[in-house]
């Protein structure tokens, strides 16, 4: 009997049966669209039996035959053009398919829809996962048209509104909290994305979908989104990115596939990137080789402009491809030889240094006559020289300048020095570590053997001063008084020694430690003072408010920071206005933010809102943190913040620590570290069995603490606690413990 025979003897029930079949049909094919496990689009026909197929075309074509007069429900027809539509995709009928889809569409729409016998609640959540289902089948209809279109700009027309309803079909599964059918559809939006060559967009996303498919996608699902971050990547011009992570999707494509020679085409899209990015890769590095070669051969002496866009160059070159602590030492550089050679007036975080004349002789920082601290290299000369002073203990605030003074000022100035009897004076700066207390290598710097070697010299014609900068380090790195016993006895032992002196540096808050050094070893039958007395006491202090506009006019007249005198009349207030005293730290800070932000009037300053310096010091230090790369900034923010506490000090860490604190791995941290100690951000203690990290001015921890480093460490808190829980559901599998493993590796901590 033909289907138009069948039809024709139809009874009333035969319409109930017809419109169960399209609903029954319609349920069955939604299921297996919300089946996570199913990653390839299907038709209809793949998706029922034959049986099925057979009785569901019979039932539409009664429906259209025999039941015109009769009207189906909004639920009926929504169901009906939502196979259709299907039908139609399938067989490349684009413009009916979306006709059928739209309808369908407006109909799941409305909110006045009412399923008998269920709660509001469910009934809202089906609808919503219906509309979710047809707005994800209309942008495939506009992804197939942006493909088969031959004009650009209809392409792209076609695929940003794909795009669109991928959007919103993700939108609407995320709102009823279904994250395994987001992780399902989440890739086509990729695809389309990778369409509109929009890379940045694309990398977020993967990054999105990678959290998603760890959890909930299969191995070809992970492999695509390294895909897409390689691709992302490459388009970014980072090379060595892109190339680590195409390896990475063509290993994970390997395994998902079991057999290595049955290749597919996703897999021959990561060996094409992975090609083009190690090609790209290897013309980065001639150039890189090229440019460190053209460094090393240019003298800033002679050709500085040549010199600085060589640095320019490798700084850019080196942040492109995530050489962050490389990019940050060769910005370092550059700094310095633009501060040396009069570009610019200010240094910023980083301690003054000795600069040099045209012919490469050493002479004094020319903020340190600028600054009137030329006075005091003078009367600390002076003391050096003399016989009554064998200790000299530079005391002072955190950032008042002390390490400036030395660098940049004393230090060269002892190297210009002569004594009455032609006798030279040798300045020998030494860190404090407990690696002279634990090393006893003789070929490094322990105790006993600089001790050993000042004392075979001690008949040589020179005067050999000992200049321990932040000596404050000796009390963090060793708590207890038997740690810091033998550096206490090896000063002693120094200061014995004729031809030896001792300079101290050290802030205020530590000065009473120096009464257990002269307990301990009877320090004043060495010294021939009191070792808190004024013989050896010297006091540097901030800059008087009054002196600190001329030190600003003078370190900038010869540069091309051009401030116009009403700015630094409001700057010099605003920097005083706390202690009525500037800090030169602060100073330094602030006047470098001010040229990079190329603020030389009021007006501009102004511009900055209520609180202009509070601004500049927190875009100095978002510099500092945007210098470790946009994939390692929330990790640098937590980094500083962990280096820091509720009291104000500056704590004494390992990388091992951090990593372990923010549960990453220690590869990252020292990434992180790596900059900002480059920066001059944060000071690399050396010590055994592992060096540790302390920042390097009390005067960033408020700047620090500012940056809402508690609310990120609740914030990843939390995040551990999710994805702990997460692992635990998982099964045990050493793909996703690799996976995983990358994940962190290649992204975000957070």
């Amino acid at each position: 009997m033909t289907n138009q025979e069948k039809s024709e003897n139809l009874t009333p029930s035969n319409y109930l049966t017809a419109i169960n079949i399209i609903e029954d049909c319609a349920n069955k094919i939604l299921a297996h669209i919300f089946d996570p496990n199913i990653i390839q689009f299907q038709n209809n026909s793949d998706i029922l039996s034959l049986r099925e197929s057979q009785l569901l075309a019979i039932a539409i074509e009664d429906l259209k035959i025999n039941y015109k007069s009769k009207k189906l429900s909004p639920l009926q027809t929504a169901n009906l053009d939502f196979i259709l539509g299907r039908d139609n995709y399938a067989n490349s009928q684009i413009e009916l398919a979306l006709t059928h889809f739209k309808n369908s569409q407006a109909i799941w729409q409305n909110d006045t829809i009412i399923l008998p016998g269920e709660i509001a609640t469910q009934q809202r959540n089906n609808q919503l996962e219906k509309l979710g289902a047809v707005q994800f089948q209309i942008g495939l209809c506009y992804y197939h048209l942006g493909n088969s279109n031959s004009q650009s700009k209809q392409k792209n027309n076609y695929w940003q509104q794909a795009k669109d309803n991928f959007q919103e079909s993700l939108d609407l599964f995320s709102q009823i909290d279904r994250q395994e059918i987001v992780a399902k559809f989440i890739s086509k939006k990729g695809e389309v994305l990778q369409k509109l060559e929009a890379w940045n967009d694309l990398y977020n996303l993967a990054q999105e979908a990678l959290d998603l498919h760890l959890t909930y996608g299969k191995e070809e699902q992970i492999a695509q989104d390294y895909g897409f971050l390689a691709e992302a990547a490459m388009h970014e011009s980072k090379w060595a990115h892109a190339s680590q992570l195409a390896e990475l999707a063509v290993a994970i494509q390997n395994q998902s596939l079991g057999d290595p020679l049955e290749i597919g085409q996703d897999q021959n899209s990561y060996l094409s990137i992975l090609t083009e990015s190690q090609q790209s890769l290897n013309e980065w590095q001639t150039t890189i080789n090229q440019l460190e070669k053209a460094r090393r051969q240019t003298n800033p002496h002679h050709d500085l402009q040549s010199y600085l866009s060589i640095l320019k160059a490798l700084r850019k070159l080196y942040f492109e491809q995530d050489k962050y602590g490389k990019s940050a030492r060769v910005k370092e550089e550059q700094l310095k030889i633009e501060y040396q050679y009069g570009l610019r007036a200010f240094l910023g975080i980083n301690p003054l240094q000795a600069q040099q004349d045209s012919n490469g002789n050493v002479i004094l920082a020319r903020e340190i006559e600028a600054s009137g601290r030329l006075e005091d290299v003078n009367k600390l000369v002076a003391r050096i020289k003399s016989e009554d002073h064998k200790l000299i203990v530079l005391y002072g605030a955190s950032g008042v300048g002390k390490t400036s003074l030395l660098n940049g000022g004393l230090i060269p100035a002892l190297l210009e020095e002569e004594l009455d009897d032609n006798q030279v004076i040798l300045p020998i700066p030494l860190r404090v570590h407990t690696d002279w207390i634990r090393n006893s290598d003789p070929t490094t710097w322990n105790l006993e053997y600089v001790l050993e070697t000042l004392v075979k010299n001690n008949q040589k014609n020179n005067l050999k001063v000992l200049i321990l900068d932040q000596f404050e380090e000796l009390f963090t790195v060793c708590p207890t008084i038997n740690q810091r016993l033998p550096l206490y006895q090896f000063l002693h032992d120094c200061l014995s020694v004729n031809s030896v002196k001792v300079i101290l540096s050290m802030q205020t808050d530590y000065l009473h430690y120096l009464l257990e050094w002269e307990r301990q070893t009877n320090l004043e039958a060495v010294i021939n003072h009191e070792v808190l007395s004024k013989e050896t006491l010297y006091y540097i202090s901030n800059f008087e408010v009054n002196t600190t506009q001329e030190i600003i006019k003078k370190l900038t007249e010869t540069t091309q920071l051009n401030l116009e005198s009403d700015l630094v009349e409001q700057v010099v207030k605003d920097l005083s206005a706390t202690e009525n005293t500037v800090r030169p730290i602060e100073l330094q800070v602030v006047g470098n933010q001010l040229q990079i932000e190329e603020i030389s009037n009021i007006k501009k300053y102004q511009k900055l809102g209520d609180n202009p310096l509070q601004k500049l010091r927190r875009k100095f230090l978002d510099t500092a943190i945007k210098d470790c790369g946009f994939i390692n900034e929330r990790t640098a923010t937590l980094v500083l913040y962990l280096l820091t506490n509720e009291n104000g000090t500056r704590l004494l860490k390992t990388s091992v620590e951090l990593a372990s604190d923010l549960s990453t791995q220690t590869s990252k941290i020292d990434l992180v570290l790596d900059v900002l100690v480059a920066q001059g951000l944060v000071l690399l203690l050396p010590d055994l069995p592992d060096n540790k990290y302390q920042l390097a001015h009390d005067y960033l921890i408020p700047l620090i603490r500012e940056q809402e480093g508690d609310k990120l460490i609740a914030e990843l808190e939390l995040e551990r606690d999710l994805a702990q829980n997460k692992l635990l559901q998982e099964r045990p599998n050493n793909f996703f413990d690799k996976a995983i493993a990358s994940m962190f590796r290649w992204m975000r901590v957070d």
